[in-house]
């Protein structure tokens, strides 16, 4: 299946969405302690950047292509983080399932937004010599 631009926005905007509904119900969770804290507020981070990926996506394949390729490595770099930091401490079989889909969605949408890139940037340049 090949992406568009117009699905690569709405999945952006749509794990933005769960991303921070998730980390304020975990802020606001009863127990909490600086750990839980920290980790979810850089899930908020990563959450309000793939908010404003999603919503400014076609300009960002043509003028910042790398801005969006870094958010996605950012993010499964830090998704691995997390998977070592909880494998330590609570090891769970579908943790590990959870975090290989993970990967794979993160290396697809990867090399989705670069494929992308290089279309709008193409058309882009065909204009020009029109």
């Amino acid at each position: 299946m090949r992406e568009t631009i117009g699905s690569l926005k709405a999945y952006f905007i749509f794990v933005s969405v769960l991303g921070l509904s998730a980390n304020f119900h975990a802020i606001t969770a009863s127990p909490i302690n600086l750990l839980s804290l920290i980790i979810s507020s850089v899930g908020i981070a990563f959450s309000l950047a793939y908010l404003y990926v999603g919503i400014r996506l076609r300009k960002l394949l043509v003028e910042a292509t790398e801005l969006v390729s870094t958010l996605i490595l950012a993010s499964i770099g830090y998704s691995t983080f997390i998977f070592l930091l909880i494998a330590i401490f609570n090891f769970q079989s579908s943790l590990v399932v959870q975090f290989i889909i993970g990967l794979v969605i993160g290396w697809y949408l990867y090399i989705s937004v670069q494929r992308l890139s290089r279309m709008e940037k193409s058309k882009i340049g065909r204009n020009r010599t029109l």
